[in-house]
């Protein structure tokens, strides 16, 4: 899951300055002046001095503090006050999480992995989710990393153990998708087109038109990927890393959180009729125990320095800052997977892991491509290269 783009902090520099001496009440001072200060006194003003200056630097090192644990925490996609087990058995829909009324099923979210382009003796990947038979939904800068021919999709909820495997035969990333330097447009998706039908999995129900998922601020989402918890080298989870005993951390996860915002972003226009179709993102903050860190609250900065996170574009609106039971947030590895919601008696992908800030801690906010801006392109795909349930 890539970063967002940083931003430099710039300090206001047009503060007003202090009035001049000579424009405070000369009378109310001048008693003052006359008499002065009896030893008493100035030992009673020293010590309230002391208290005020104490105070002041207790608050400035707090707010620090804050700042500090915001993006140097130990914690990585999870809480660290709640079991890590439980969001692997989450995840798999073990009891108590069977699928159903309560929590969707996750068995359609699939591991990606392929040689890089840019270096073909390195794997690369990410998650997606089956939406049809041949058909998986995922991030646009998942593959395009990938080398076509060297690129599979793993069945099941361990990849190192995966139920089954499939080839994958095409690509299609979405016209307007710019690179990660426009994270911020809402175009980060694409589709896979496998070589063979999956059977023993059902495929998942998506948003498949425009306004579907309008009435869902605030609602409860899950969200679910094969997030990269080894500990190796150049990993970012530190003393939140995983193990399950395998080569490499491979298990599905799953989590929860609150819709903080849906967003809608304005269509690039440069003459091409696909081109014109907008973009949009589901958009959500991952709150501390504390309750401490939520960075979607109203009137927020838009930035966290320490998280080098800017996200001034999820707009404006408020967030709870109580997590839920399950909260987390997308860790690397997390891109392309989905984001359930219950529409009606359905559950819905409604979005798709698309970035964040890397390190994943309290006050992360994850940007999710909203689906239901894309059915038409994706019902596009359909009409020209087979069909895609939902269209």
């Amino acid at each position: 899951m890539p970063p967002s783009s940083e931003q430099s902090l710039h300090y206001p520099t047009d503060l007003p300055s202090p009035p001049p001496l000579d424009e405070f009440s000369s009378e109310s001072n001048s008693a003052d002046v006359r008499r002065g200060w009896s030893l008493e006194q100035k030992v009673t003003i020293s010590g309230i001095v002391l208290v005020v200056v104490t105070l002041m630097i207790s608050l400035g090192v707090n707010i620090v503090t804050d700042f500090v644990e915001s993006g140097k925490g130990p914690e990585f996609g999870y809480r660290l006050d709640v079991d890590p087990s439980l969001y692997e058995d989450l995840g798999a829909n073990r009891y108590p999480y069977n699928s159903g009324a309560q929590y969707p099923s996750f068995s359609s979210t699939i591991a990606i992995e392929g040689a890089c382009i840019s270096d073909p003796y390195y794997a690369c990947g990410g998650s997606g989710v089956i939406i049809s038979s041949r058909w998986v939904l995922t991030a646009a800068h998942v593959v395009e990393m990938l080398v076509l021919d060297e690129t599979y999709v793993a069945v099941g909820s361990d990849y190192e153990n995966a139920e089954a495997w499939f080839v994958a035969e095409a690509f299609y990333i979405h016209p307007s998708w710019g690179g990660e330097e426009e994270l911020d447009l809402g175009f980060d998706i694409a589709l896979i087109r496998l070589s063979d039908s999956i059977s023993g999995v059902y495929p998942s129900s998506w948003a498949n038109h425009e306004g579907v998922d309008s009435r869902l601020l605030d609602a409860t989402i899950f969200i679910s990927g094969f997030g990269l918890y080894s500990d190796y080298e150049e990993s970012f989870c530190d003393s939140a890393c995983l193990d399950d005993g395998g080569e490499y951390y491979s298990q599905r996860r799953a989590w929860t959180n609150t819709l903080d915002r849906i967003l809608e972003s304005p269509a690039k226009d440069d003459g091409n009729d696909l081109m014109e179709l907008r973009g949009g993102h589901l958009v959500y903050d991952f709150d501390s125990p504390n309750e401490d860190k939520n960075a979607l609250t109203s009137g927020n900065l838009g930035f966290n320095i320490f998280t080098e996170q800017e996200y001034s574009y999820a707009g404006e609106g408020d967030s709870s800052p109580n997590p839920l039971p399950l909260e987390g947030t997308s860790v690397p590895g997390d891109s392309g997977g989905p984001i359930f919601a219950k529409i009606g008696s359905k559950w819905t992908v409604i979005g798709i892991t698309s970035h964040g800030s890397v390190v994943s801690d309290y006050g992360d906010v994850s940007f999710n491509t909203r689906v239901s801006v894309h059915a038409e392109w994706i019902c596009s795909i359909s009409n020209a290269h087979g069909y895609i349930s939902g269209c």
